[in-house]
């Protein structure tokens, strides 16, 4: 038997029947079998009447009192001010500056219809790119030098110049004032003469070495300064990032 409700909305007899039923935004989600007591009303979001067919691109909703189509483009978008992925998560017409269609891969606008490269933007991004990879090729012939530096402690380091300098002044004038070069021979217990040779010779040799990380420095820098595209950008970037130190 079916049950009957009166104006008021309350059940007259107690029965099962079945109503269809919204979620918390009022769209239509599903049909269902509910046991209604006398005196007893539906449950809230449910409904005697049954909703149309469902409609593509729409969702079905309550509102006045009936069953209504709503536009329903709920998903991923691209804002066309940005470029920036978002989520579109209101019923209703899609916005105008939102769009399915995914920017392109390089600096980019949209002109209404599609995007199309910014000439202007991109051509900010190359210079910027380039001056970023400037200073990444300073970092890395920095790295290198301070290679050559591992092991030894910084107050050593802090005297390389002075014993240097010492070492070329002996080597011209044997009366020359060595006084940090006679301390580290004397209490090191080395002949002094052998070790203003080890000196010379191995600020010789540190000298080569910075002179090649300048010179491949440098050489990076010539190219990276006439590169044109992003592609170029990218190989000698991947270029510098494996750049080790070669002596030959």
């Amino acid at each position: 038997m079916a049950v009957k409700f009166n104006a008021e909305g309350f059940a007259e007899t107690s029965g099962e029947i079945t109503v269809y039923s919204t979620d918390y935004q009022g769209i239509y989600s599903h049909s269902t079998t509910e046991f209604v007591s006398e005196g007893g009303s539906l449950s809230a979001g449910s409904y005697l009447d049954a909703p149309p067919q469902p409609k593509q691109g729409f969702v079905i909703v309550r509102a006045d009192n009936s069953w209504q189509y709503q536009a329903d483009h709920r998903g991923s978008y691209y804002n066309t001010e940005t470029g920036e992925k978002v989520e579109h998560i209101t019923l209703g017409e899609l916005p105008d500056n939102l769009t399915a269609l995914a920017p392109l891969t390089e600096p980019c606008k949209w002109n209404g219809t599609t995007w199309v490269k910014d000439e202007t933007k991109a051509a900010e991004f190359f210079a910027q790119r380039k001056a970023s990879l400037l200073i990444m090729l300073a970092n890395k012939a920095d790295t290198l030098k301070s290679g050559l530096l591992v092991g030894y402690p910084q107050t050593e380091i802090d005297s390389f110049y002075r014993q240097e300098k010492e070492a070329l002044a002996w080597q011209t004038d044997h009366s020359a004032d060595t006084p940090m070069l006679k301390q580290i021979a004397k209490v090191r217990g080395v002949p002094f003469e052998l070790l203003v040779e080890k000196v010379i010779e191995k600020s010789a040799q540190f000298a080569i070495t910075i002179g090649v990380i300048i010179g491949q420095r440098q050489a990076f820098e010539d190219r990276l300064l006439t590169l044109k595209t992003p592609d170029d950008l990218t190989a000698i970037e991947q270029e510098i990032d494996a750049w080790t130190l070669n002596l030959n």
